[in-house]
């Protein structure tokens, strides 16, 4: 999940802060209420330029969890920030300012797509951490990169399938994408103050776009995070009659750019509670829903070059006869365990 960094970018901003408040999350996941943020429903149409949400009454609202990470997109009557409309969908940079208020953030995701994206180089869209005690990190974010349009269209439609992910699509061409941040060491002993959104696109000149799409900021301040740079690739479980397990090899690939430090941890998320994992693992304590089993993958010294793959055998015990389901997770850690 490390992205690019560009710091000390000085832009003339039209600024929002507006005060609000945390939502209930699991141990270390925070979802950050933007309910009070929010400029526009998802089913607002008719602004100009065209700045509406196709198919929005098929956009989701409240606690949502996304690939592993929960999020609080706002119910209404807004459910998100619109970049064009803070620039009344003219041109202009401006910006959103979220107070966190949140000591020891370890990591951050993001909700955020855009309108009319337009490709990269260049960055139309940043994301700013700031911290109490001077820790500052500004992301850029790159159409085709790390960030594209809400709107399978003819503009942006790539991501890197490592920093930003898919996390959810109504099957009409329309999908949210979910940012991963890793935060330097120097946030786990301040206090995250805030996260601003830049948008430096513009809706009226031909030349950019890139208006911003945003419904969600969870921040972690759990000694491990959600990593997306590791696919999962599960084969079917099968009984074996001589033990009365069911076994199932798992095989995790590393498809980032650079080697993965281990260790690697495997989440097995809402596992039915007549289900036991045999092998040797541990409950989550940050991570995911408190008490999910998790074993390791690949021990802490260790670590998976890109392109390969570690398999893990998963044996478990179920004597009720219930459907063994479970929702697979890959962590990776910042000096600690789930």
């Amino acid at each position: 999940m490390e992205l690019p960094r560009q710091m000390g970018t000085t832009l003339r901003l039209a600024c929002c802060v507006t005060a609000i408040t945390l939502t209930a999350a699991r141990a270390g996941e925070i979802p950050v209420d933007i309910s009070g943020l929010a400029n526009e429903p998802w089913t607002f149409s008719g602004a100009p330029g065209g700045a509406s949400i196709i198919n929005g009454f098929t956009f989701p609202t409240g606690s949502q969890n996304f690939g592993g990470i929960p999020f609080a997109i706002p119910t209404g009557p807004n459910n998100y920030w619109n970049g064009a409309e803070a620039a009344n969908f003219g041109s202009g940079v401006v910006s959103l300012t979220i107070p966190v208020g949140v000591y020891g953030v370890t990591s951050a995701a993001t909700l955020l797509n855009t309108f009319w994206g337009w490709p990269g180089p260049t960055a139309y869209l940043w994301v700013t951490f700031t911290g109490s005690n001077g820790a500052t990190e500004t992301v850029p974010l790159v159409g085709d990169v790390n960030v594209r349009d809400y709107n399978n269209d003819g503009n942006t439609n790539t991501i890197n399938n490592t920093s930003t992910i898919q996390v959810w699509q109504n099957g009409i061409g329309q999908r949210l994408d979910r940012q991963g941040y890793i935060l330097p060491a120097a946030f786990r002993t301040q206090t995250l103050t805030s996260v601003t959104i830049t948008d430096t696109g513009n809706q009226g000149d031909g030349t950019n776009g890139s208006r911003a799409v945003f419904s969600g900021l969870t921040v972690s301040t759990c000694p491990s995070y959600i990593t997306d740079t590791i696919t999962i690739s599960s084969g079917k479980i099968i009984y074996d009659r001589s033990s009365g397990l069911y076994f199932q090899r798992v095989s995790l690939t590393n498809a980032g750019t650079k080697a993965f430090a281990g260790p690697l941890f495997f989440i097995l998320e809402d596992l039915p509670t007549a289900v036991a994992v045999v092998n040797k693992s541990k409950p989550t304590a940050c991570l995911a829903p408190i008490g999910s089993p998790y074993v390791v993958a690949l021990p802490k010294g260790s670590s998976l070059a890109p392109n390969t793959s570690v398999v893990i055998k998963l044996g478990f015990s179920d004597a009720s006869g219930a459907a063994i389901s479970y929702t697979p997770l890959a962590a990776g850690s910042l000096g600690g365990t789930p």
